[in-house]
């Protein structure tokens, strides 16, 4: 094994204190900005916010941007351009509220020291990922992203990661896919990818369909320092 795939959102970053209040801000200004405070709660559905609380395989939670923009569009001409510049113009707010989940960057640091080669694979844009890894000081951690805009599929299409696995040649049973919903524990299913499921995001382990491991958290992959899994079996 070669390199380790993590889902950024709820895996490594605290979801409820970046995205919840970010979609909660969001929503409010669309319907005002678009005069649809009546349907207040309908565009917060629609996006998988409910009782400000966000639901496991929600477009909020698992869709890209684009998918995001979408659901605004869908409410109001011109609401996906809107949600983008929103999404700019609110980077500060968003980098102000990123916390990492406790451990992750103790857990990342074992694993380079471990030799492995630590990967993010999000449906959040580039620009939102390299935000993530500068503003909580991850640099020297991260070897490598793989963000929603990189191509045009999404997870849990295993052609999201096929240009990462060609540029560094890896096969698929080189590498360990961890997140915290369905679009990462259904990654590569049919290809064979082995995924773990955490429990630490939006997603209760019933959800997690296709894991192969589930555990409370990222700091459960840390072993009497050793990655808990060191020889992968492709599922039956």
């Amino acid at each position: 094994m070669k390199a380790i795939l993590f889902d950024k959102d709820g895996t490594l970053l605290n979801y409820e204190k970046v995205w919840t209040p970010f979609a909660i801000k969001s929503v409010e200004a669309f319907t005002e900005h678009f005069g649809l405070h009546p349907q207040k709660e309908d565009v917060a559905r629609a996006l998988g916010l409910e009782n400000n609380k966000m639901l496991s395989d929600s477009v909020a939670a698992s869709g890209t941007g684009a998918d995001i923009h979408a659901v605004y569009e869908g409410f109001a001409a011109g609401g996906g351009k809107w949600a983008q510049e929103f999404y700019e113009e609110n980077l500060d707010f968003i980098a102000g509220h990123m916390e990492l989940i406790d451990g992750s960057r103790e857990v990342l640091t074992t694993l380079k020291s471990l030799d492995y080669k630590n990967v993010i694979v999000t449906s959040d844009s580039r620009k939102g990922a390299e935000l993530f890894v500068s503003q909580l000081g991850l640099t020297e951690l991260i070897d490598d992203i793989v963000a929603g805009d990189d191509t045009d599929y999404k997870k849990p299409d295993f052609r999201v990661v096929r240009p990462f696995l060609e540029r560094h040649e890896y096969d698929v049973d080189d590498v360990v896919m961890i997140g915290d919903n369905n679009a990462d524990t259904l990654l590569g299913e049919e290809e064979g990818l082995y995924t773990i499921g955490v429990l630490s995001g939006t997603s209760r382990r019933e959800q997690l369909k296709g894991a192969d491991l589930i555990v409370d958290s990222v700091t459960d992959l840390i072993r009497d320092g050793e990655f808990i899994v060191n020889a992968k079996t492709k599922r039956p």
